[in-house]
């Protein structure tokens, strides 16, 4: 063994810094874990993303998470590949300058070579940058996968929801239009010498429209249903209320009174004549009594004049009257 030589090395070789390689690996760890709270984060704002567009809402933090997650991979990620590894290739290339000087070459002694298994073998290839590189790559491809299914799902609900949306208000079109046509035949006290029928219950296609009307009432939502289900049923029934409703409309209009002698057919005129001043409002209230009275006389066995006809002329009458008593 060469004695000098050691103890040579030994003298001249420079002391490590205390705790530099701790700090360096520490540091390393924590750029490691930075990368992994990154990838998690962008992972994490992708799934809040894809759940709030599912259910329609409008969530900017996922996107915010998804994005500080990215900055803070790639920065801890860069960081642990160029300033942490020149920081280890410097300390290295300082070791190397600062090595001790040559010493002549002691003489060579005929002491047999060290075996090749005695040979330190070469450091391994670090692959752990590139490691965290393709974790990076596959978690951006993720989110923008999560990105564009959410957006299709969202694209696909806003049009299932106008079809909705179209399917309702075209059912509530046929709803308005028989419910205006039914509330002005009730409001037209005139209606009943034209369609009497529509008042007789006992004429089945004026029974059968009622009870259309009634059902399309009970099923007619407030606002659009949330299920294709419940519009659809809304539309069926509707569409019922219109026919039933065209059917004994028609056909009262066509029976009309049946009144076909010329006596009768006077005294619907004179009908006539006294409910116009029953409900005159420029008629005294006592004309309007004897004209009410006169109605009751002679509709008796030729037209049935509704209750809601004598209810709102009587209303009319006594408004008046308390008008002329209270001027």
């Amino acid at each position: 063994m060469n004695t000098p030589l050691v103890l040579a090395q030994a003298l001249t070789s420079p002391d490590a810094p205390p705790m530099a390689s701790g700090v360096l690996e520490l540091m390393s760890y924590l750029m490691w874990m930075s990368t992994a709270l990154g990838v998690l984060a962008m992972m994490g704002g992708g799934a809040k993303f894809f759940w709030s567009r599912m259910y329609g809402a409008d969530d900017r933090t996922a996107l915010q998470m998804c994005g500080g997650g990215l900055v803070i991979a790639v920065a801890a990620m860069l960081i642990d590949t160029v300033l942490l590894s020149q920081i280890s290739s410097e300390e290295a290339s300082d070791v190397r300058l600062s090595d001790p000087p040559a010493v002549p070459d002691a003489p060579v002694s005929d002491a047999p070579a060290l075996p090749a298994s005695d040979v330190a073998p070469e450091a391994p290839m670090d692959w752990t940058p590139l490691v965290w590189m393709v974790v990076v790559v596959l978690a951006l491809a993720l989110a923008a996968y999560l990105i564009v299914r959410t957006r299709s799902h969202v694209v696909d609900r806003r049009n299932a929801k106008k079809a909705l949306e179209a399917d309702y208000a075209a059912a509530h079109a046929v709803y308005s239009e028989v419910a205006d046509a039914y509330a002005a035949y009730l409001a037209d006290p005139y209606s009943i010498f034209i369609r009497p029928l529509l008042d007789d219950l006992t004429e089945p296609r004026t029974a059968a429209f009622i009870d259309a009307f009634a059902a399309m009432n009970d099923s007619r939502p407030e606002q659009c249903p949330d299920t294709a289900e419940r519009v659809q049923a809304f539309a069926v029934v509707a569409q019922k209320a219109r026919t039933a409703w065209r059917s004994a409309d028609g056909y009262a209009r066509t029976m009309g009174l049946r009144v076909t002698s010329v006596e009768g057919q006077r005294t619907v005129r004179r009908i006539r004549s006294a409910l116009g001043i029953a409900l005159d409002d420029s008629a005294t209230g006592q004309e309007r009594e004897t004209a009410l009275r006169t109605v009751q006389e002679l509709a008796a066995g030729i037209v049935t004049i509704p209750d809601r006809i004598y209810d709102s002329a009587k209303i009319a009458i006594e408004t008046t009257t308390r008008k002329q008593l209270t001027s």
